[in-house]
């Protein structure tokens, strides 16, 4: 085999890689901080939504996203602004980010409504949403998406990718 095949073969392989990453066919594996918040989210499905919750028996948005990441060992902010302003930004979410919306009570500088994703291939997270609607998943970004939820304003990686 010449190099030029090699080299081609190689940079063909990437191609594919990548394009299968954003065309949404496989998502990344969440690192172990990561794993364990969505772990930790995923044992609250059904729980009952309420404003200013942090568990273990309801929860509002942001109350639950800071259990989950401190169940992985993950010291995170309570509300969602604050989750916003100190948490890295990321623009290509993975499994265990979290996804903003400026919300009723926020703006796109000031988030007022967070969610953990757990498949950005299908564009699904865990939400704790509002009152009467248990914690639940939910897709983001989509036009069928719950009100509020079609346009995020950004991600975050709380777990540094770990």
């Amino acid at each position: 085999m010449s190099g030029g095949f090699v080299a081609s073969a190689v940079a063909a392989g990437v191609l594919l890689a990548v394009l299968g990453h954003h065309s949404g066919t496989t998502p990344a594996a969440p690192g172990k901080a990561a794993a364990a918040a969505i772990a930790y989210a995923r044992a609250q499905l059904g729980k009952p939504y309420q404003w200013g919750g942090t568990g273990p028996a309801a929860f509002d948005c942001s109350g639950l996203v800071m259990q989950a990441y401190a169940s992985a060992g993950v010291s995170i902010a309570r509300t969602s602004q604050e989750q916003w302003a100190t948490e890295p930004h990321v623009s290509d979410p993975a499994p265990g980010d979290l996804v903003f919306f400026p919300g009723a009570d926020g703006t796109v500088s000031a988030p007022g409504h967070v969610g953990l994703v757990v498949d950005p291939s299908r564009d699904l997270m865990i939400d704790a949403y509002a009152p009467s609607v248990p914690i639940h998943e939910e897709t983001y970004g989509q036009p069928g998406s719950a009100l509020g939820l079609q346009d995020p304003a950004g991600f975050t990686d709380p777990s540094g990718g770990s």
